[in-house]
């Protein structure tokens, strides 16, 4: 993952320092997802590091960290690793390679279209309070969305995350969530 992000980074054309775009990337968000057979509420802090791509000023290029708190309420038997009204709480890092590219600009506000891969790591995990290690620790998916900006410093981002990897190491649960993040 390191490779791959220092081999597309340096295809970037940075404005800003490291700092700066750290600090101008930071965002805050959740992810939620509710049917039959679980709750998935994650909350996430972040940044991310990058800047155009290519030759189109509109196009533009991020690798980011996330540092997440997950919670899994179980309302079905389709686990066999779990029973219903179980509780699972995970802590993790992600790092989402986003595309992104602007359909409207001005000075105060933009639109954008984003997606990409991310990849997750589980650190820590427990099931009703007690150390569980019954998850696939590396978890892959995908991210698309939307990026509006608005008052010349602020962002919201709404968007779609999929992970086709299975959590359980039984392979059951496949993850999907609404994304909610706002940052500058």
């Amino acid at each position: 993952m390191i490779s791959l992000s220092l081999l597309v980074t340096s295809g970037l054309e940075a404005k800003d320092s490291l700092g700066k775009q750290f600090f101008k990337n930071i965002h805050f968000g959740c992810d939620i997802n509710q049917n039959d057979d679980y709750r998935w509420r994650n909350v996430k802090f972040g940044t991310a590091f990058g800047g155009e791509f290519g030759s189109d000023e509109q196009a533009s290029l991020k690798i980011g960290v996330e540092y997440n708190w997950s919670k899994y309420s179980i309302y079905s038997n389709n686990y066999a690793l779990v029973i219903p009204n179980d509780i699972l709480r995970t802590q993790s890092l992600s790092f989402p390679l986003v595309a992104e590219y602007k359909v409207y600009k001005s000075f105060f506000n933009g639109i954008s279209l984003s997606g990409g891969p991310v990849y997750e790591l589980i650190l820590n995990s427990q099931l009703n309070g007690n150390n569980f290690t019954h998850l696939n620790k590396n978890q892959f998916g995908w991210t698309a969305g939307a990026r509006i900006r608005f008052l010349a410093i602020l962002s919201v981002r709404i968007g779609y995350v999929y992970y086709p990897t299975k959590l359980f190491d039984d392979n059951s649960l496949n993850r999907s969530a609404l994304t909610l993040s706002i940052g500058f």
